[in-house]
Order: structure tokens, then sequence, then C-alpha cells
């Protein structure tokens, strides 16, 4: 379903899911009795101390898992589970990809690079403008640009996880990843967007990592139903900020769950502008660039999110 097709069924669908959410707050609780240990804190987030040197081009896993736009790309399935097309291919060295076709495609790749350059992990994300799907019936043939995620061989994902349950509750880390979903306008925070990986043999020292996945509900407005993606004019035009009160920062943000946000502090807010601001404006036009935009749009992009960095760094508790 188009995402005309869908603000067209609006009514129904907001009174549906208006009686839906009624009565379905869910509790914001750490999953330990304490807080985590630096190891169990590491497989959520760790401080990158690369970061000036950090490819946002190529991204954590680098060149070396980058598809190939002229391989070859074996239908296995239609994906239709969310909002943009997708498909699952197998490539010539016989490794499986996810992969996301539309608008989505594009912010899923930068929102990616940029919770990387934060410290948080991050699967192999690449942008492929061209390529030729084999298969599939009437699906084969040159496809649209897409997102493609591989399925590493000793990289496996075994569960999901929840933004109010989870190990990392109320830590630093946490908060300051909510405030970038806010910077991000990403307002697709379900636990099934959100993906727990382990692995065979270590990577950095860890078995296991806790990852925010699916970033595509991106760069647009928030919202909770059917928000505009991937749009540099509601991204320009959605306010960050609202104000502070008795300590707390009150954002712009309409997407579900607001009672994530509702504690987080102007401190929370300037931990993750003062990182973000640490990014060189060569990675910021590689983060972009990774994710296929033509320059003049990247700078609007870039233009916006220097606004919000510079205005969350301003914020005090008064």
């Amino acid at each position: 379903m188009g995402r005309h097709a869908l603000r067209a069924r609006w009514p129904f669908l907001i009174a549906g899911g208006w009686l839906l959410m009624a009565g379905c707050a869910t509790r914001i609780a750490s999953t330990l009795p304490g807080p985590p240990s630096p190891a169990q804190m590491a497989e959520f987030w760790a401080e990158p101390t690369d970061l000036a040197t950090r490819d946002l081009y190529w991204g954590p896993f680098g060149p070396e898992q980058a598809p190939k736009a002229d391989g070859r790309w074996d239908f296995l399935e239609r994906d239709s589970s969310g909002f943009s097309k997708g498909f699952d291919v197998r490539d010539e060295r016989g490794v499986e990809w996810s992969v996301k076709v539309g608008e989505e495609a594009q912010s899923e790749t930068v929102s990616s690079r940029l919770m990387w350059a934060l410290g948080y992990h991050q699967p192999p994300v690449y942008y492929v403008k061209s390529w030729t799907l084999t298969g599939g019936g009437n699906w084969a043939g040159p496809q649209e640009p897409a997102r493609f995620r591989p399925n590493p061989p000793g990289m496996k994902s075994v569960a999901d996880w929840s933004w109010h349950q989870n190990p990392f509750v109320g830590t630093q880390p946490w908060r300051g990843a909510l405030v970038m979903m806010v910077m991000l306008n990403n307002s697709d925070l379900k636990p099934d967007q959100n993906a727990v990986y382990d692995f065979d043999q270590p990577r950095a020292g860890l078995r296991r990592w806790y990852v925010v996945k699916d970033l595509g509900q991106s760069l647009g407005e928030s919202g909770r139903f059917f928000p505009e993606r991937n749009d540099v004019e509601e991204f320009e035009q959605e306010a960050f900020v609202v104000g502070v009160s008795e300590g707390r920062v009150r954002f712009n943000y309409s997407g579900r769950w607001k009672e994530l946000f509702r504690d987080l502090t102007p401190a929370d807010v300037r931990w993750t502008c003062e990182r973000l601001g640490r990014l060189s404006p060569r990675q910021w036009e590689d983060a972009f660039r990774a994710g296929g935009y033509e320059p003049a749009l990247a700078r609007r992009f870039i233009a916006r999110f220097q606004q919000k960095i510079a205005e969350g760094k301003r914020l005090t508790d008064g």
C-alpha cells in the first residue's frame, strides 16, 4: 500500500489506533537488577576513540562488505511487511541480503552512519543506485535504488529489544540515543525495529550487540501515522526543542511513545549534540554521499542538523 493510499485511510486507522493504544502504556525499566557493567554497556555503546578518522561513507564494515552493483542478485522472497517494498536476495558468493527499495533507503543509510559516528553499533548498510534482480517473476529486471543489508556469516539477528525495557534504561547512552531519535525525527520506535545480534567469533571483544536497526522513518517529519520521511522541507520546518520546564526538555516531537522523552534533560541533549558537533564537514558530506544524496540536497539536511546541534548546545537547566 502506497503512502497516499495509507493517508486516505487515516480516519479509520486513527480511530482504531487510539482504541488499540488506550491502556497500553509500557513501563520503562531496566532489565538488570543494577547498572550495567562496562562490558554490558559496551554491547550497546562505546565512546568512539577514532571519531576524527571514522569513514562515514563506507561505514563500520568498510568496503569489504559492500554489495557489487553489477553482481548477481537472485530472488529469494518478497518482503511486504513494512512501509517500503523489499526483497530477500542472494549474491553470487552465497551471502543473503535484505534489500529495501523506496524513499527509506536513503534516510536509513544516513541515519545508520550517524548513529555509528556517535558510538552505537550498526550492521553493514549500503545504498545502491542501480541493480538487477534475477528471478522473482514479474519482479525481475532492473530495480530502483535500494538499501542493502547483508546477513554476514557468523553474525546473526537473534531477538528484538524494546526502548522501554532493556539493560541500558536510564544510562547516559540510552538517553543520548533517544535524543538522537528526536534529532532524526524518527518516530518508528517499535521493538521489532531494534535487533540483538550474536557473533560466532568476538568482534572487538564482543559476542553480542544491541542495535537500533531500522532507521528509515527519518529525515522528514515525526508523527504517529505515516509521517513523511526523507523529505528535506519537512525536516527543515519541524522544530526541535520547544522549551525547558522544571529541568526537563520539551521536544516538538509528535511520534508515539512520548513517555520515553519526558525525563530527558538539557544535559542529555548537550551530550548528543556535542558529539555530533565533533564531526568534520567532510564526514557529514560522506554520510549523505553514502545515502546517494545530491550535494545541494545534502547541504540542506546538514545545515538543519547544524542548527539543531547549536540549539542543543545552548540549552541550560533554566
